[in-house]
C-alpha cells in the first residue's frame, strides 16, 4: 500500500506542477490516471502488475508465486538468501489471500506462514530494509480491488486470534 499511496501522491504533485515553460492550460491535456501509471511502470519506476480480475491472477510455473511478483523479486533481490526470503514471503501471502475466510483453521495456519516467512525476512535484512520489503510485497499482492478485500476478509477471520512470533528454523531454503 505504501508504494501505491507514494505513486498518487507523486502522481498528484506531478499533475499539478506546471512548468514556466509550459503554456497555460497545458496541465489540462495530462494522460489519465491509469495512462499516467501505465507509463511509470514502461519505465521501470513501478513494478509491472497483473491486474486480471481474479484472485490468484496469473502463476504460469505453478510455484505458487504470481509471475509478475516473481519477476519483481528476480530483478529487485540479487543475494539468494534473501531472494528466497521474499520469495518465500511472497508464497504466504499468495497462500493466504486465497483462504477461505470461513475456515478459521486454515486462516490462522495461513498466518502462521506469513509470520515464519516475515521473521525469515527479518532474519536475512536489516530491520529497516525488511520492513520495507514486507510492505512491497504486501502492496503488490494486494494490488487489485478484489486481492485487497480478499485479505481483509481473511484478517477479519482472525480477529480474536493470537499468533505468537514465530522461532527456530522459520526460514524454508
Amino acid at each position: 500500500m505504501k508504494i501505491l499511496a507514494l505513486s498518487i501522491l507523486f502522481l498528484s504533485s506531478f499533475s499539478a506542477c506546471q512548468s514556466e515553460y509550459e503554456p497555460v492550460g497545458k496541465h489540462l491535456e495530462t494522460a489519465t490516471f491509469t495512462e499516467q501509471i501505465s507509463k511509470m511502470e514502461d519505465a521501470g519506476e513501478l513494478p509491472e502488475l497483473e491486474r486480471t480480475d481474479t484472485i490468484a491472477g496469473i502463476d504460469g510455473d505453478d510455484n505458487g508465486i504470481r509471475d509478475d511478483i516473481d519477476a519483481y523479486i528476480q530483478k529487485n533481490f540479487k543475494n539468494i538468501d534473501q531472494q528466497n526470503a521474499v520469495k518465500q514471503f511472497a508464497k504466504s501471502m499468495q497462500q493466504f489471500i486465497l483462504i477461505d475466510p470461513g475456515n478459521r483453521q486454515a486462516a490462522k495456519e495461513a498466518s502462521i506462514k506469513n509470520s515464519m516467512a516475515i521473521s525469515c525476512i527479518y532474519l536475512r535484512f536489516s530491520a529497516d530494509t525488511a520492513y520495507k520489503t514486507v510492505n512491497e510485497i504486501d502492496a503488490i499482492t494486494t494490488n487489485t480491488k478484489k486481492r485487497l478485500l480478499a485479505s481483509n476478509a481473511v484478517d477479519k477471520a482472525l480477529d480474536g486470534t493470537v499468533i505468537s512470533e514465530q522461532n527456530g528454523e522459520v526460514c524454508d531454503e
